[in-house]
């Protein structure tokens, strides 16, 4: 009888086999981490832009809106890593036009202008606000609420140069508006531009900052362009180390030197009590002729229609008036124009209420004034 012999692998082949498989495993699994490093580093990086662009745009619809209300100032308080501004946003109001959004829950405190008796100190600076009452061209209160952006470390992650971005309106609890945001210690969240005199804009220098609404020199009221500079990480698990993504805009302050009035009539009453001075430094060198003055009548009653003042010179012999600057009228008890750097000779200045029309008053003549 015949015994037929079963096929079947030997020792040899079956270690082959199992070690062409471990290879094939090997090659898979490393294939699959690649793929879901990459993954992960693709949702990370799509998680970053979306997150800079939602910062970007918040920031940019609410800023792009501010001023236009008469006697608040557009622009509060800058700073490198603060800003707070006044903008009608929302009402409560049915029908009510001059706002953003309609409400009818929205806080009372948070949809009208802020009122002294909830005054507190500005975010990261040293300032209370407000120190008055604001009351539109019609002796109502404000619609304007005072919205503020600021930056505090973030406390979630160990990194020394990350924040966290917070928006507060008027006094009211602040909010979270994202984290993880990076800001180099050489570097600012907020940078400004300014008009000078002869309407070119020019940066103003972070040596500057802060700026408040209540500076002699009225720089907030010339600042038109807010910059940003949004920077945010992601962690790169392919390259093992943190990619810092950066997104640059500039916000135009469209409303700036621009109020909302709704009626306008004959010619305003002139500034009063316009003076000029010569100020110098500790070794008697002329640093600039400071322009000094009161409101007209008729920017705080009357017509209550004054939307700007400006500033003009010229030779104490005669001749063309030059207009230096525009002051927009923010209802300040007083206000002072710098001339800088002072040009030699002797000189009048004359400052010029305009109302809505526009019209302008008779100018209000200060003395002479000589600079060496």
């Amino acid at each position: 009888m015949v015994r037929s012999r079963r096929a079947g692998a030997t020792l040899v082949e079956l270690m082959l086999a199992l070690v062409i498989m471990m290879v094939v495993m090997g090659a898979a699994v490393s294939f699959f981490r690649v793929q879901a490093r990459a993954a992960e580093t693709g949702a990370g990086r799509l998680e970053a832009l979306q997150s800079l662009r939602a910062v970007q745009s918040l920031i940019d619809r609410e800023l792009r809106l501010a001023g236009g209300i008469t006697g608040q100032p557009v622009i509060v308080y800058a700073d490198a890593m603060a800003l707070s501004f006044n903008v009608d946003l929302v009402t409560r109001t049915s029908g009510d036009r001059s706002a953003v959004y309609y409400n009818p829950d929205a806080d009372s405190l948070s949809a009208n202008s802020w009122e002294p008796a909830q005054a507190t100190t500005l975010p990261g600076s040293v300032r209370s606000y407000p120190t008055a009452s604001y009351l539109d061209d019609g002796g109502n209160r404000s619609p304007a609420e005072t919205v503020t952006f600021f930056l505090l470390p973030d406390a979630s992650t160990s990194r020394a140069d990350a924040y966290s971005l917070f928006r507060r309106v008027n006094d009211r609890d602040s909010t979270v508006v994202a984290r993880n945001l990076i800001v180099p210690s050489d570097s600012s969240f907020f940078r400004y531009w300014r008009t000078d005199a002869s309407g070119v804009l020019s940066a103003v220098a972070s040596a500057s900052l802060p700026l408040y609404w209540d500076n002699a020199s009225g720089v907030t009221d010339s600042l038109r362009v807010v910059d940003l500079r949004i920077s945010t990480w992601f962690r790169d698990g392919r390259a093992n180390r943190d990619v810092i993504r950066t997104m640059t805009s500039s916000v135009k302050l469209l409303n700036a030197g621009l109020l909302r009035l709704e009626t306008c009539g004959v010619e305003p009453l002139p500034a009063r009590s316009p003076a000029a001075a010569l100020i110098t430094d500790a070794d008697g060198a002329p640093v600039s002729v400071r322009v000094s003055w009161t409101p007209s009548l008729e920017e705080g009653g009357g017509e209550r229609d004054v939307a700007l003042y400006f500033i003009q010179r010229r030779p104490s012999a005669g001749g063309s008036w030059t207009i230096l600057s525009n002051h927009p009228a923010t209802g300040a008890g007083s206000y002072t124009f710098d001339d800088q750097p002072p040009v030699s000779g002797s000189w009048q200045y004359a400052v010029v209420a305009q109302d809505c029309s526009p019209a302008n008053s008779t100018p209000a003549l200060t003395a002479t004034v000589v600079v060496p």
